[in-house]
């Protein structure tokens, strides 16, 4: 007897399902909340990275704007007339106004320079150790500048490369201790104007108001820091002061995803994820380069607007949290409602149908996928009902048809005993065809003997066709041939039921040739089905009777005979055959009025072991 579900099994799959459903929705819900917490603090990074990077790229043309004020200086004094004849005057009584000259001119350039507040002081020489000055009165010194600024350590190592000029840093003015700002002692050589030979100098000293004073507009965060790198040497920048700080730092990581931002890319900007020292931390900085070699800004990012929005991401996870339970909550209700339910309706539809209720039940079959399933069920519950009701059908056709076959058996091992003793009768008296005749129908009455459901080879099969006809070829004084072709040994060995041929070869004798009234031929043609690839096996059985009409040859399939022999007629032979090897096997009819029949019977190609081989039996 089936067992219904038990009602503890009955849940596991609905507590599975809500288990699995919290833990892939916490889990998402989790994942959510770690991967926008990262996308969060990187593009709050990136906010931060790309303001600073805008804020500096302003900063960075201002002080490259005064530095170029300042290149604009030099490169006036190297290519300007007045001050290269001056370079080049000699020491006699023209060269006072050569020099007064000189003075003015580079007092009217200096004036209309932008950044002339900036310059603290300009001065220019030559090698007959003469010089003009440019200089406030108050910082006015009494040194022969001519000598002196040439002995200065650092003079040779600038005037012989242009490129280094900021690479002193911040020094303290050597001519004017009263001097509170430091400044930038920057020196260019002068060149003959007909020559390449350096003939002078220029000298001038930057104060530190051409990198701070920029700052005026400039906004950083409380703890933020912005320092400007001068080759070696490194200064913070605050207000209107450059003070020397010893600020180090090693980078962990460029920040490749920053280049990526069209804003910071266009800036001139980098982003690098460094260790501070001596702060001895971790922080971003973003670098920006100045015009001059060697010289960048660095400013480190605020961490202060990062602290503030952990406060606001905290309270986003919370919000995430509570809205991924509720979500939960839901979702168990509904699979509840529409899974677990649905589930119990159609495990109780099933238990049904096993214990032989098939009664569809329709309330099953919803608008959704469990709906295919319920009308799966009461689908199969409909074809279970017919499939035994057919199972039955056949049981009892089946039996008939046995008892059909034993009824035509009427004692045969009487009737070989007795047409035995016909055929030692007829040998004595000379009866040759008499004999002959006996011979093949004991043979025949000893296979039915055998039993009619037994597999035997085909080649066995062959051998009881020739008895039978060999009966009927005394019957019609042999006016009929028969000829058996097989083009492949091996297919003599396909087990074939019994009696299959004999109403093939019969029907052709008697509603084929007979009604023909002359000589006729029944072939028996052995083959591979060559629609099959070879895993059929096709006998053909041909006469060249009278043929038979297209609608006849339908019947003949399902139409019996009431004949001696023909009780097992075709049809029967049909129905056999399908029993046996499948609905895919069985007999077609070929026919043509007055020309020939052939009936294909198509077998499957293997060696059963149930199959009957008589040994004595042969082609």
């Amino acid at each position: 007897m089936h067992k219904r579900f038990p009602k503890e099994t009955s849940y596991k799959l609905q507590r599975h399902i809500i288990v699995f459903t919290l833990f892939v929705t916490l889990s998402v819900g989790i994942l959510f909340s770690m991967v926008f917490t990262g996308l969060y603090r990187n593009y709050l990074s990136e906010s931060l990275a790309t303001s600073t990077a805008i804020n500096m790229k302003f900063l960075a043309d201002s002080i490259d704007s005064n530095l170029e004020s300042v290149n604009h200086l030099i490169r006036w004094a190297q290519g300007n007339t007045t001050i290269g004849k001056y370079i080049q005057a000699p020491d006699n009584e023209a060269y006072g106004i050569i020099a007064l000259q000189a003075h003015t001119r580079l007092t009217e350039e200096y004036q209309n320079n932008p950044v002339s507040s900036m310059l603290h002081r300009v001065v220019i020489g030559n090698k007959n150790q003469r010089f003009i000055q440019i200089v406030a009165a108050q910082y006015s010194s009494t040194h022969n500048l001519s000598v002196d600024i040439p002995a200065l350590p650092y003079f040779a190592d600038l005037y012989d490369n242009s490129a280094g000029r900021l690479s002193t840093g911040f020094l303290s003015d050597p001519f004017c201790a009263s001097l509170e700002k430091q400044v930038i002692p920057i020196v260019a050589p002068i060149y003959a104007q007909y020559y390449s030979d350096k003939a002078g100098w220029i000298f001038v000293e930057v104060t530190q108001d051409l990198f701070t004073a920029p700052l005026e507009y400039y906004s950083c965060a409380e703890d933020s820091r912005l320092y400007l790198v001068l080759n070696d040497h490194t200064y913070e920048l605050s207000g209107d002061d450059a003070a020397l700080s010893n600020f180090s730092y090693e980078i962990k990581d460029e920040l490749t995803h920053f280049d990526a931002n069209a804003s910071l890319a266009q800036s001139g900007c980098h982003a690098y994820a460094v260790h501070e020292q001596p702060a001895d931390k971790d922080s971003v900085i973003v670098i920006r380069p100045l015009s001059q070699k060697g010289c960048y800004l660095i400013q480190t990012l605020s961490n202060q607007e990062i602290r503030k929005q952990n406060q606001m991401l905290a309270l986003i996870w919370a919000v995430i949290l509570i809205l991924m339970l509720f979500v939960a909550l839901l979702l168990t209700v509904f699979l509840h409602r529409f899974i677990a339910v649905p589930v119990q309706r159609i495990r109780h539809q099933i238990d049904l149908v096993a214990e032989g209720h098939f009664k569809p039940d329709v309330s099953l079959e919803w608008n959704h996928e469990l709906g295919d399933i319920g009308r799966g069920v009461n689908k199969l519950a409909c074809d279970m009902e017919q499939l035994i009701e057919k199972r039955i059908s056949d049981e009892k056709e089946k039996k008939d048809l046995e008892y059909k076959m034993l009824q035509n058996q009427i004692n045969p091992h009487f009737l070989y005993n007795t047409l035995n003793s016909i055929k030692w009768m007829a040998s004595v008296q000379g009866a040759d065809g008499i004999a002959d005749m006996t011979t093949s129908l004991s043979r025949l009455l000893r296979s039915i003997a055998k039993g009619t459901q037994l597999l035997i080879p085909l080649s066995e099969e062959i051998a009881l066709v020739k008895d039978y006809f060999n009966i009927q070829n005394y019957r019609y004084g042999g006016t009929i041939a028969f000829t058996v072709e097989c083009r492949d040994d091996t297919l003599l060995q396909v087990p074939i039921i019994k009696f299959t041929l004999q109403p093939l070869v019969e029907n052709a004798i008697f509603h084929g040739l007979e009604p023909r009234g002359n000589r006729g031929t029944i072939r028996i043609i052995i083959q591979e089905d060559p629609n099959f690839s070879g895993q059929n096996v096709e006998v053909i059985v041909w006469d060249n009777g009278i043929g038979i009409a297209p609608e006849k040859a339908q019947q003949i399939l399902t139409d019996n005979s009431s004949e001696f022999f023909k009780e097992v007629g075709i049809a029967n032979v049909q129905k056999r055959l399908q029993y046996e090897f499948g609905a895919q096997y069985g007999i077609h009819v070929e026919s043509e009025l007055n020309q020939y029949t052939k009936m294909h019977l198509i077998i499957p190609k293997t060696i059963s072991a149930d199959v009957d081989v008589d040994s004595n039996s042969s082609i």
